[in-house]
């Protein structure tokens, strides 16, 4: 029983190095592809490298593309007004591209204007502006 146990434990783990790995590669691309969001890549990518690998993690963690793109306002609970710019920026063009594909489907641009106006009010009124 406990080979069997240990056996579904690396599986599992394999299978989150895995995800952990692809989304770290499309997390770095949306640094310079528009169309991709780099943090919700790298913190997808944080969530299974700290369930596959500790060492993996704290790599991660201490790289400098996890510190300039969610260490900074993991540290300082705050962002500048220009990469909050460059955030809404992202979403909006992001935004705009989905709605132009599904301009015909009224449920999706519903959902779509309701995401781009909880990025503004979270960049606007939750997220502090750092000087």
């Amino acid at each position: 029983m406990k080979t069997t146990e240990q056996h579904s434990n690396v599986v599992v783990r394999y299978i989150f190095l895995t995800i952990g790995a692809i989304s770290f590669f499309l997390g770095t691309a949306g640094i310079v592809l528009p169309v991709l969001p780099t943090v919700p890549f790298y913190m997808l990518t944080l969530f299974c490298l700290a369930r596959g690998s500790e060492r993996f993690h704290r790599m991660f963690l201490e790289s400098s593309l996890y510190q300039k793109t969610v260490g900074t306002y993991e540290r300082d609970k705050a962002l500048t007004l220009r990469t909050k710019l460059s955030i809404l920026t992202s979403v909006t063009a992001i935004m705009m591209i989905g709605a132009y594909f599904s301009r015909n489907i009224s449920i999706a641009l519903i959902i779509m204007s309701i995401v781009w106006i909880a990025h503004i009010i979270a960049l606007a009124f939750i997220v502090k502006t750092k000087k």
